[in-house]
């Protein structure tokens, strides 16, 4: 998976704003990877936003040791030094990072892995010429907000992520949608349905719920762009090009 992707994938994941990834990755052990349709509220993946960490990590050391040192490097010292049964620990991965970058890197560390801060990607971006995409603010569409699936003809609600226009107005997982202002909308009509308004305007969504009729008034939103895509910046540096050709090695971000 491409940085970009990665990022966006854990950017938009609001269980980021609640569980630590150290305590993410020490909880999928006792939930023993079995997500439910509320993990992404209360969780975060810690694959991705591990590989996040990892970037971010890269560019600090080469940073700091003006492009000498890299995660490599880092990895490898931490293999010569704890190879074998036991591993290291938190500490000592810390310890050891820091080593390579010249600098202490333990409160950055406990930030990004035992809190729930936001990252921070200011200075991986400025060390190999990057920015986030502009967004693109023409014809916006309308947004509901919502993950579905079709079972046997129906639509149903998989997921709903915290911050959406259908979390707001009390949609469940496993809703069934049947209508949106009273016109029937298929499994396979949703966004055909939505594209007949503008973001803005309520409307009512009509769902099967435990077999009961249930008419629901929606405000909806604007679909979302790809906020956390990566591009190089116009004015890049060719010490900054060269930089990102030397770590991309080819394959894109």
């Amino acid at each position: 998976m491409r940085p970009s992707n990665q990022i966006e994938s854990v950017q938009n994941t609001p269980g980021r704003l609640v569980t630590p990834v150290a305590m993410a990755s020490f909880d999928t052990w006792i939930k023993q990877y079995r997500p439910d349709e509320n993990t992404a509220n209360t969780s975060i993946n810690y694959y991705p936003k591990g590989a996040v960490i990892a970037f971010l990590l890269d560019a600090k050391i080469r940073a700091a040791t003006n492009g000498r040192k890299s995660l490599d490097d880092g990895m490898q010292l931490a293999y010569q030094r704890y190879a074998g049964d036991k591993g290291y620990t938190l500490e000592q991965f810390y310890k050891v990072m820091s080593e390579v970058a010249g600098r202490d890197l333990t409160p950055w560390f406990h930030q990004v892995i035992e809190t729930t801060d936001e990252l921070d990607y200011t200075e991986s971006l400025a060390w190999f010429g990057l920015r986030f995409r502009p967004l693109d603010g023409k014809n916006p569409r309308a947004w509901l907000g919502m993950s579905t699936r079709t079972d046997n003809g129906r639509l149903l609600v998989t997921q709903i992520r915290r911050g959406t226009p259908v979390h707001d107005a009390g949609l469940n997982a496993d809703d069934e949608i049947l209508a949106i202002d009273d016109v029937r909308v298929r499994a396979d009509g949703l966004t055909a349905r939505l594209e007949q308004y503008k973001p803005g305007e309520t409307v009512t969504v009509l769902v099967a719920r435990r077999d009961r009729l249930t008419r629901i008034p929606v405000t909806l939103g604007t679909e979302p762009g790809r906020a956390w895509r990566l591009e190089v910046v116009p004015d890049a540096s060719e010490e900054q090009k060269q930089r990102l050709a030397s770590w991309t090695a080819g394959k894109g971000v």
